[in-house]
């Protein structure tokens, strides 16, 4: 009994100690510092037109779709252009709008705002195949080579995660609104961690949520209080016209990089930053106004300046107590 009493006290102050200095865990970011590293395209070259998805693979090659060049782009990690590829055309590799821009281990997955399909190249960007979308796609994670995550922009279900297999074939839907809501109310993008659990943020309401590999919702988070958000009518639609988060990207730790809208401080700048559990640990600005953010898997940031003309790469840096 002499023994265990010491032992119970121990272990007793170890849990307040946890309890009170959540920072021994790793967790408890206090600031967060952006230091930039690369800078590709600039108004006196043409390297970049207006870039709109950018991935990296795991030998640091960059991959840009440019939208205005009608093209996904590959460059190393000086920022030198290696290849380009694609022109304005409906034929394969060939581009109308070039958007959104995933990478799995061997594959790109590249999706265009005018064409009902993925298209699909290897990372020379020689051209694939086609999967094929039947709805507008608004956001996309590659899992693998054979499995595309895709939410789209429906009239008719409520809002989902389809998983695709290579062939266009859906083989999972995800569910994360119970009901139907009003058109682009429900539109989120989404990433998964290396568990599989799926994070999203809403594109026109203040909401952030979190759901287990099954499907189940973990934790709902708002952060602005914002109860709804303007609307306007086009054409026999009426749509919401401001963005409360447009992005989301998760760093090897597992935290969540939110990118505000038009209601935070600096629009499209501020950068909220929650621990896996959802706790809030802090808020950073970026340099420059971005329509995305991208974080590698050696935790690089990537985000847009000069309204697309060019590509920043930033090292984060964290600053405890």
């Amino acid at each position: 009994m002499k023994l265990i009493k010491p032992l119970f006290l121990v272990s007793f102050l170890v849990i307040v100690l946890q309890a009170h200095l959540p920072f021994l865990s790793g967790e408890d970011i206090k600031k967060i510092l952006l230091e930039e590293v690369l800078s590709i395209g600039s108004m006196e070259d043409d390297a970049l037109f207006q870039w709109v998805g950018v991935v990296t693979d795991s030998d640091g090659y960059i991959y840009v779709t440019d939208n205005m060049d009608y093209s996904l782009k590959k460059f190393d990690d000086k920022g030198n252009l290696i290849k380009k590829t694609g022109q304005k055309g409906q034929g394969p590799g060939e581009f109308l709008a070039p958007r959104y821009l995933s990478i799995s281990n061997e594959l790109l997955y590249v999706t265009d705002q005018f064409k009902p399909e993925i298209q699909v190249f290897d990372k020379n960007l020689n051209y694939s195949r086609d999967v094929p979308i039947l709805m507008p796609v608004a956001d996309l994670k590659a899992l693998s080579d054979n499995e595309i995550a895709v939410t789209t922009i429906s009239t008719t279900k409520a809002g989902r995660i389809f998983i695709f297999n290579s062939n266009g074939k859906i083989k999972r839907e995800i569910p994360y609104s119970d009901k139907k809501s009003p058109l682009m109310m429900d539109m989120v993008n989404f990433d998964f961690d290396s568990q599989r659990n799926l994070y999203l943020v809403y594109n026109h309401q203040d909401k952030i949520e979190k759901f287990d590999p099954e499907g189940r919702k973990i934790w709902a988070k708002r952060l602005l209080n914002i109860k709804k958000t303007k609307k306007e009518k086009v054409g026999q639609f009426t749509l919401p016209t401001k963005f409360v988060y447009k992005d989301i990207a998760l760093d090897s730790s597992g935290n969540l990089f939110i990118l505000g809208g038009s209601f935070s401080k600096n629009p499209s700048c501020d950068v909220y930053v929650l621990s896996p559990e959802g706790k809030h640990l802090t808020t950073f600005t970026l340099p420059d106004s971005s329509h995305c953010i991208y974080i590698d898997s050696n935790d690089f940031l990537y985000s847009r300046a000069n309204e697309g003309v060019t590509l920043k790469k930033f090292k984060i840096k964290h600053i405890h107590d």
